[in-house]
């Protein structure tokens, strides 16, 4: 799937996907701390606009250090290493592909679990706490693509996000799916022990 969709000359990747991906590549910092902003500007009282911006980056914070543990621990090579010296793997249904690239810049840590999904998979949770519904349109915007993209729940920006990262060339599917998973995992324990709303 990654060979096929994520190649720098995939036939297979549609223009839409193309975008996703490039979206996507902004450096997280910047991006989230920009795009988060909008949940702290709205109607809400100044003391539920800093719970829920808490809750939001302490599930970053805890988030990181876990996908990150995880990433080091299996220290799985990216699908770059993997297609091309394919040949090296000892896998004999294995081919390699010693000219395929991807068509966005690899991130230079390992690969599962994903990162994004590990961070997009926390903040989905979250804000579905915080609010009491999934149904929760938001709109986050990228420096890369100059575009904007509107999400009608916080399990649309996720499901976005596990496809961008396969089409970009950078992660297998199950490494996005359990980056998604460790990352609920994470906000869930965070809101089960923490940021009670005043009563």
């Amino acid at each position: 799937e990654v060979k096929a969709l994520g190649s720098a000359t995939s036939t297979q990747r549609t223009a839409a996907q193309l975008e996703d991906a490039r979206f996507h590549t902004e450096n997280p910092g910047i991006f989230l701390s920009r795009n988060y902003r909008s949940f702290a500007m709205d109607s809400r009282s100044i003391a539920d606009n800093a719970r829920l911006m808490a809750m939001l980056w302490v599930a970053h914070g805890d988030v990181g250090i876990a996908c990150f543990e995880t990433k080091y621990f299996y220290n799985y090579w990216r699908p770059f290493s993997a297609i091309t010296l394919a040949d090296t793997d000892g896998n004999p249904a294995t081919t390699a592909e010693t000219t395929w690239t991807p068509v966005v810049p690899t991130p230079n840590h390992p690969e599962y679990p994903a990162a994004h999904m590990c961070q997009n998979g926390a903040a989905a949770v979250i804000l579905r706490e915080f609010f009491g519904t999934n149904q929760v349109s938001f709109s986050f915007s990228s420096t890369v693509t100059n575009t904007v993209h509107q999400y009608a729940t916080p399990d649309a920006m996720v499901d976005e996000i596990l496809v961008a990262r396969i089409a970009g060339g950078m992660h297998y599917r199950n490494s996005g799916a359990q980056g998604g998973v460790l990352g609920a995992n994470v906000a869930k324990w965070i809101v089960a022990n923490h940021f009670k709303p005043k009563l």
